[in-house]
Parts: structure tokens; C-alpha cells; sequence
């Protein structure tokens, strides 16, 4: 086989609409890890890394030189870099195939397919390296797991969905050779998560069979990682963290003598078994974020959470109590949730504890039901997309029903001084207040883009509001019909909504 040269892009977000968290990362790990298996399994391959997180940019690299560009893309990501994309179209040699994963990828790949040659709509590294293989070697695509692309008759296709057992696979540090100092370098101990909350696209993404990787070899990708990076802390990616207990007293045990710190998901209900809380802190684990969502029990049972909803704050205390640092996003845009319940939660985050909650708005993709048979809880044309914020969940991205979006959006950047307001009446211990005034700065920084999303909102929801802001959904609902009805009619050809065995498949 020919010595291939392969370069890995992970697109960034828009210059004014930055990830301003106190999550942000300077990677996202799905990439290196797709780079990271495509090399093991091809040595002799020349496999590079364009990181626009860093301010790496594609038209740095020969582009002319590559058989291979893999593209991994949140939407937000694909909606601002655009023209990028269309750069590496025009660069690229001949017969160089472009493949596209990631989240918008998988959800959107009618919109990846426009710039890609494939898109990957679930894990990627089995996939990318089956379908380099079949590349090369001549063979059918049939074969290859996850994979989307346009056939020659036009249509689209949709592969067989593969979920699989567990992936060994590290991150090989030499990708992050060029990496600026990391405020957390990402890594996954383990993928899928049994539940089914309805807003989570990630087991859509990595299946509900929860999978893990040993101890040790976690142990082993962390140390090198630190080793080349020099940072020790820790983003644990992992869908639901603390889903086995057992494993989770492994890590503890594996990681007790090595001073790394961890931020891990979970959900709230860690907080009932609090030895094992204790446990996991010594070793490092002394914040989390957890899939809290919402103390009103209408909107935790709307979103399929199975938590019991009294319980809430007394979780969330518990881990406050022992020093446990809490991130959540919490969820407007149902629409139960009007401005004063929208206040209320606020307030109710301070007075649960949450160190740094993140106020986001119900995101979702159309065309997933057509497409996949998978459930929405939003319907397509109240879906404000092919923008550059779309699914960048701290901003507004759908048509509420009984709330314009502009106030909506209002009302997430108002949550955030309401919450400050009340947490810093509570909140006596030193550090925890040192640890709000951090999150506080950090909030400020993303505060313009959220007033430039509002008069964004407030010219486009014109059209679809009664002045009393009412949707007037019969007329947003035929201006969808008009401008995507062709495309709509081009997916049902080819949706698996009516395959019971991909459906089955695709729900695992």
C-alpha cells in the first residue's frame, strides 16, 4: 500500500461567539482519538494535526499534499468556518477524499455531504479506517460502519449504524506537540451511557452500552499526555462517569499517588453513595459536571430524566458540604418555562450550590425522526439553523412558543446576575467565593456575543410573533415548508425512520 498523508482539522468557534465557560477546552478529544487509531493502524502513514482551537489554520498545511483530510465539526463549528471549508475544497489535490465526523456530522450529514466526500454518523476510528482501507484497496462501501454519503444515483446513504465494544485506543500526545498551555487536556475512560434522557445527542453518538477502558491503560495515556503537555488536569469526557462503581474505585485506586486533578460527568444521585464521593476526591476528583438540568419536576420528566426531582437539592448540598465544585447546564425553552420560572430557577441554583451553572437554551436538529426514527423535542421549523450559533447552546436557537427568541435569550443572560446576586449572599467560605468571582470573569467574556445574538433574534423572529409575542407558528411553519420542503422530500427517500432493525440499532 502507498504511504499515506493524512491531516486532521478540528474547525473553531466564531471569533464572536467564543466558548467562554469554565469548561472551554483547547481540544475536543473525538479527533485525536479517530488521529490516534487511523496512525496505529497505518505506521507509515504521515498523520498531522490542524488545531483551530489554537489558531491553527488549514491554509497553513500543504493541502495540495494529502490523500486524506478528516474534518470533525460541532454545527456551530461547520456554520463559522464555511468559507475555510470551501478553502480546503479549492486546495486540496485531486482525488484527495474528504471525510467529515463529529457531532454535525452525524445529525446534520446532508449539510456535511455539501463540502465532504463521507460523513461518519457514529464512533469514527473503526469507521475512517475502514473506509481508507476500502478506498485503497478497491472494495465496496457497504461494509463500512457509520458511514453517510451521496450515491451515484443521487440519493443519500445510509450505512449500517455499529456499536462496539470496548476501544483501547489513547490519544497519541505527539498530536499535541504544538499545544499552548491547556487549561484542561480532554480524555474519555469510558463511552455510552445506559439511560435516555431525550436532549442528549451522545448516546446517539456512542450507544447506551456502557464500555470502559482498563485502569491501566488510562493510567498510561494520562502520564504520557502529561508528559508532553505538562498539564494534570483532567476533562473526563465520559458521557456518565460514575455508571459502574467498581470501576470507579479502580480509577481512584490507580490514579491515588499521581496529584492529577478531575472534572468528570455524572448525574446527580453520585451524591447518595458519599464514601465513594470521598473516594474518588482523594485521587483528584473534586468537581463535576452534572446532568442536573432543572429543579421542576414538569421539565426533568419532559426531558425523560429519571431522577427524582425532590431530591435535587439535597444531592446537590451534599456535595457542596464536602467541597465538591458542580457544574450543570441548565435547560430553558420548553414552554412551561416563562420568565418567571426561568428567575426562579436562577435563584434556585445559588441556593442549591452549584459552583458554575451554564444557562443554555433546548437545542436540537431537524429531520432526526425522518432520518433515524429518533425522538425530538422540538419540531423542524421551529430549528433556527445554518447560522453560526446553531447548537451553541448557550444561544437561543429555536422559536419558543409563548417567549420570543430575543427575550428568551434575555432571560438566559439575565440568570446569570440573578444567580450571582443570590450566590454571593450565601456564600461565605473563601475559596468557593474566589471560585464564583473566576466564574463571574468568565461569564463577562461571553456576554457580548449573547447581546449581538439578540439583535440577531430580535430582525429575525419579526415575521413570526403577534405583538403580545405569541409564535404565529402557521406562518413560520410554511416559510420552513418553503425553504427546506425539497430538501425534507430528498431525506424521506432515503430515511431509516421505518427500518426497524437500523432504528434498533441506532437506539442501543
Amino acid at each position: 500500500m502507498r504511504r499515506l498523508n493524512i491531516l486532521c482539522v478540528q474547525l473553531g468557534f466564531h471569533e464572536a461567539y467564543p466558548d467562554a465557560s469554565t469548561l472551554a477546552t483547547t481540544y475536543n478529544d473525538g479527533i485525536y482519538y479517530v488521529a490516534s487509531f487511523v496512525q496505529q493502524e497505518y505506521p507509515d502513514a504521515r498523520v498531522e494535526m490542524c488545531q483551530m482551537f489554537w489558531g491553527e489554520k488549514p491554509e497553513d498545511f500543504p493541502l495540495a499534499d494529502y490523500d486524506y483530510i478528516l474534518i470533525s465539526a460541532l454545527a456551530t463549528h461547520f456554520w463559522s468556518n464555511i468559507e475555510t471549508i470551501e478553502l480546503i475544497q479549492r486546495a486540496k489535490r485531486p482525488g484527495c477524499v474528504v471525510i467529515m465526523g463529529g457531532p454535525h456530522a452525524a445529525f446534520a450529514p446532508y449539510e456535511a455531504l455539501r463540502y465532504a466526500d463521507y460523513a461518519v454518523i457514529a464512533e469514527g476510528e473503526i469507521p475512517a479506517v475502514q473506509l481508507i482501507k476500502a478506498l485503497e484497496e478497491g472494495e465496496p462501501l457497504t461494509q463500512v460502519d457509520n458511514l453517510a454519503y451521496i450515491g451515484a444515483d443521487g440519493e443519500l446513504v445510509l450505512n449500517t449504524v455499529a456499536r462496539y465494544g470496548n476501544i483501547a485506543t489513547a490519544i497519541n500526545p505527539k498530536f499535541l506537540a504544538r499545544a499552548p498551555k491547556l487549561h484542561w487536556a480532554t480524555v474519555s475512560m469510558s463511552r455510552g451511557c445506559p439511560f435516555a434522557c431525550s436532549f442528549c445527542y451522545a448516546i446517539r453518538l456512542l450507544g447506551r452500552r456502557f464500555r470502559t477502558k482498563t485502569a491501566a491503560d488510562v493510567r498510561d495515556e494520562l502520564d504520557a499526555i502529561y508528559e508532553q503537555t505538562g498539564c494534570n488536569r483532567f476533562y473526563v469526557t465520559d458521557l456518565n462517569f460514575t455508571t459502574r462503581k467498581d470501576y470507579c474505585r479502580e480509577i481512584a485506586e490507580t490514579f491515588r499517588d499521581r496529584g492529577y486533578k478531575f472534572i468528570a460527568m455524572s448525574r446527580v444521585n453520585h451524591a447518595d453513595d458519599i464514601d465513594l464521593v470521598l473516594d474518588l476526591k482523594r485521587s483528584g476528583f473534586d468537581e463535576y459536571c452534572l446532568g442536573v438540568e432543572s429543579e421542576d419536576p414538569s421539565v426533568l420528566q419532559a426531558f425523560n430524566k429519571r431522577v427524582d426531582p425532590s431530591e435535587q437539592t439535597r444531592r446537590l448540598l451534599r456535595f457542596a458540604e464536602n467541597d465538591i465544585a458542580i457544574h450543570s447546564a441548565i435547560i430553558f425553552g420548553l414552554d412551561v418555562q416563562d420568565r418567571q420560572a426561568i428567575e426562579a430557577t436562577a435563584r434556585w441554583c445559588a441556593e442549591a450550590r452549584i459552583m458554575h451553572p451554564v444557562f443554555v437554551c433546548l437545542a436540537e436538529y431537524p429531520f432526526q425522526n425522518l432520518l433515524y426514527g429518533a425522538r425530538q423535542d422540538v419540531e423542524d421549523h421551529r430549528i433556527i439553523m445554518e447560522v453560526p450559533t446553531y447548537q451553541h447552546y448557550s444561544f437561543v436557537g429555536i422559536f419558543p412558543r409563548e417567549m420570543r427568541p430575543s427575550a428568551l435569550q434575555r432571560g438566559i443572560l439575565d440568570s446569570y446576575d440573578i444567580f450571582f446576586k443570590r450566590a454571593f449572599e450565601i456564600e461565605t467560605r473563601p475559596q468557593r467565593r474566589a471560585r464564583l468571582k473566576a466564574y463571574a470573569r468568565s461569564v463577562d467574556r461571553g456576554r457580548a456575543g449573547m447581546q449581538q445574538h439578540i439583535t440577531f433574534l430580535e430582525e429575525l423572529e419579526k415575521p413570526y410573533y403577534t405583538p403580545g409575542g405569541t409564535l404565529r407558528e402557521h406562518v413560520l411553519k410554511a416559510d420552513f415548508d418553503a425553504r427546506h420542503g425539497e430538501l425534507r422530500a430528498w431525506l424521506s427517500r432515503s430515511a431509516k425512520s421505518t427500518d426497524v432493525e437500523f432504528v434498533k440499532k441506532y437506539a442501543r
